[in-house]
């Protein structure tokens, strides 16, 4: 893989974590080339358009805010070259909670894949594949009720 199809990807990854702190899920869509193929975690292969993925996104960050996360790291983790105009990133996802003035506990971690091609204005993310994010955030929302009664 040339170098700058590498670092092209992290600062992508780099970007998109930006927009998610910040909360603009119309930013967020930005990332992406629509119509989106999306892979749930139940196998369930889905191709959205881009204001029904703005809408799952505004959904996403509302579960975000309940849970308190107060910082999001991507690192990643893997990145296959599937051609010279395709390539296949693996992100694990890191949320963090507030634990005092001065410290954040992980909430979660999650792995995310992500086809990533070339488009005229850059590289756009093509299809999302979710790996066990669902199932995180469902447990995060358990554990915080428990903690809460």
């Amino acid at each position: 893989m040339h170098p700058s199809r590498l670092e092209g990807i992290n600062s992508l990854f780099l970007d998109y974590r930006r927009h998610f702190e910040t909360g603009d899920a119309a930013q967020i869509a930005d990332f992406y080339r629509f119509p989106l193929h999306y892979y749930r975690e139940d196998g369930v292969k889905l191709t959205i358009a881009r204001d029904e993925f703005i809408q799952q996104v505004v959904k996403l960050l509302n579960a975000y805010r309940r849970l308190g996360v107060c910082q999001i790291l991507g690192t990643v983790t893997e990145v296959i070259e599937l051609n010279d105009y395709s390539t296949l990133a693996s992100l694990r996802w890191t949320l963090l909670h507030p634990q005092g003035e001065e410290k954040a506990l992980e909430l979660y971690s999650s792995t995310t894949r992500y086809l990533v091609g070339e488009a005229a204005d850059g590289l756009k993310i093509d299809g999302l594949i979710i790996v066990d994010e669902s199932a995180k955030i469902r447990e995060a929302v358990r554990v915080r009720r428990r903690a809460k009664l």
